[in-house]
């Protein structure tokens, strides 16, 4: 009798696993631009500050010139990837993606202003098949630079 519902069990573990959806995690950036010098960019702080976005776009077309000043005025980085799907419904809809998630190339995350509760957050994502960046509020303000070695 153990036998048999322990069997059952796990069938229906393994249905409702393979029902469950997938959304897929922030991957690892193919490089970062840190301006965290001596310290170097904590890949980790990258990942949260990005999930961390109200998913409502503030400036629809920073320049670029205007997101490296922002990302150089202290401990800031740009990060690339070539196209990392973030779960951005509201926003990805307005830049005509179906499936709710915008398609990120870069991320710019300067500092987090003192004593601030947000931190402007610059995308450059797909808007109908051609890049540009946008600006987003992040929730995050962590520091991401930190002391010692590349951190992956």
């Amino acid at each position: 009798m153990t036998s048999r519902w322990l069997v059952c069990a796990g069938v229906l573990a393994a249905g409702a696993v393979s029902c469950a959806p997938r959304v897929p995690g922030i991957a690892d950036p193919l490089r970062v631009e840190a301006h965290c010098s001596p310290r170097e960019a904590r890949i980790t702080g990258i990942r949260s500050i990005l999930t961390s976005t109200n998913d409502i776009v503030l400036d629809d077309g920073s320049p670029a010139s205007e997101v490296r000043a922002a990302v150089r005025s202290g401990d800031g980085a740009i990060a690339y990837w070539n196209d990392q799907l973030l779960l951005l419904p509201n926003s990805a809809k307005g830049f005509g993606e179906s499936d709710g998630y915008a398609r990120v190339r870069a991320a710019g995350i300067p500092p987090a202003p003192a004593g601030a509760t947000y931190r402007h957050l610059y995308l450059y994502v797909r808007d109908r098949g051609a890049y540009r960046w946008v600006t987003l509020r992040a929730f995050d303000i962590q520091d991401i630079c930190i002391e010692g070695h590349k951190q992956s």
